[in-house]
């Protein structure tokens, strides 16, 4: 599938309103835990992924990483960093660290200002033992952040969202997140769907009308016919909208709806209306909280940058990450949310700095090594390719996958990775 250039209205929006995973709050908690874990963990399989070596236990002096999270404050995503540190410690037991050496994370939180972006950045320019910092999905403060570091030393970002990530100097996003799904809803609508006719439906708040704009126009340009419709921001009762944007005739339905209320709202109207046009919908509207209130997930299709963790995974990669967090993380982690980005990306920077080897990694060699990091990402895309993005250099893959819900604990994987490069 060839990459489809990304519009600009598309790069300036805020994760929170998009059809993706991205930084949330704990509210909207996956609720998956580490119960039921595989006991047996899979070192070959996660040798693969971090470029170390099976049943080998790192010691001597650590090699330091940097990690910038957004935690601690209204929007907080603390699971990246538990993940991330449960990465850390399994590779250093079992695969060997980085050519043998322990991994060892120093963290820098951006709690709720763009300033303190900054301040992270100027304490990890810092110290000179860092040759690589990880990234978390930030809501505030990636602006000040990359614009204090550079290009300096290198970011790698595990989860990208709109806007400086895309385009900041010297920085690798191994997971594009929402912007994954914004360039592969409508590939998956035409080609997997056959759809000629497509219901959008959204509330009227400027960025969720921006991004219903977004797809009209990609869908039209494929030969698609859109009806759209919106509703009021604090609207529970999605019947009229639904109706108005014609989705009894349609062929498929794409809400603008990400949080446990929005996706609720949608699910209770899709029942009133005994409706059966399939919704392709985030995956974060596969919730705990949203099976809690329906008394099962809605029926739909779900899209995704990560593997699902509730789907048969022939790779055994959600096997791995289950069973190391079970193993080194926190009793009852949370494993959902933006857990997976940080644990992926922990094994992300391992493979690179272990092509790099312990004497010689320094801001230089790494980047040279980061720049040509082609993946697979763990849980994530098979393959990666900086460049490969028009106007979006930092991004390495749009890859995202598709997941149908049949009821009854079924679920389906929906072909294969759409959009992963070449």
């Amino acid at each position: 599938m060839t990459t489809r250039r990304l519009s600009s209205a598309a790069i300036g929006l805020t994760c929170a309103i998009t059809l993706g995973a991205c930084a949330n709050s704990a509210a909207d908690s996956s609720g998956a835990s580490t119960t039921g874990a595989p006991k047996k963990i899979d070192s070959a399989l996660g040798a693969t992924f971090s470029g170390g070596k099976s049943g080998t236990k790192a010691k001597g002096t650590p090699v330091t990483i940097g990690l910038v999270n957004q935690q601690g404050g209204a929007v907080s995503n603390p699971e990246f960093t538990v993940a991330a540190q449960a990465a850390a410690d399994y590779i250093n037991a079992n695969l060997g660290g980085i050519d043998g050496h322990p991994i060892k994370l120093k963290t820098c939180y951006i709690v709720s200002s763009e300033e303190q972006g900054q301040v992270c950045a100027q304490r990890l320019l810092a110290d000179r033992s860092i040759s690589l910092i990880l990234q978390g999905g930030l809501n505030v403060g990636t602006q000040s952040l990359h614009r204090t570091i550079a290009g300096e030393k290198p970011v790698l970002i595990g989860q990208a969202n709109p806007g400086p990530d895309t385009v900041a100097a010297n920085s690798y996003a191994t997971n594009a997140s929402a912007l994954a799904s914004l360039n592969g809803v409508g590939p998956y609508l035409k080609n997997t769907l056959k759809a000629k006719k497509v219901a959008i439906v959204s509330n009227d708040n400027a960025g969720d009308l921006a991004i219903a704009k977004i797809f009209k126009t990609d869908l039209e340009s494929r030969g698609i016919k859109v009806t759209y419709a919106t509703f009021p921001a604090t609207s529970t009762d999605l019947i009229s909208p639904l109706t108005a944007a014609g989705a009894q005739s349609a062929d498929a339905v794409v809400p603008i709806v990400v949080t446990t209320t929005g996706c609720t709202a949608l699910a209770k109207a899709y029942q009133q209306m005994s409706l059966t046009t399939p919704a392709v919908v985030s995956n974060l509207c596969a919730t705990d909280q949203i099976k809690s209130a329906l008394g099962d997930y809605p029926k739909w299709i779900y899209s995704s940058s990560t593997l699902s963790l509730l789907v048969d995974d022939p790779t055994k990669q959600t096997d791995l990450y289950r069973a190391v967090m079970a193993a080194y993380a926190p009793k009852n982690a949370e494993l959902g949310i933006n857990a997976p980005y940080g644990f992926s990306s922990v094994f992300s920077a391992a493979t690179i700095l272990n092509k790099v080897g312990y004497g010689e990694i320094n801001a230089k060699s790494v980047k040279a090594a980061a720049r040509n990091y082609t993946g697979p990402v763990l849980l994530g895309s098979p393959t990666l390719d900086f460049g490969s993005v028009p106007h979006n250099p930092t991004i390495g893959s749009l890859a995202v996958r598709f997941y149908q819900y049949e009821g009854s604990g079924t679920w389906k994987a929906s072909g294969t990775w759409i959009n992963a490069p070449k």
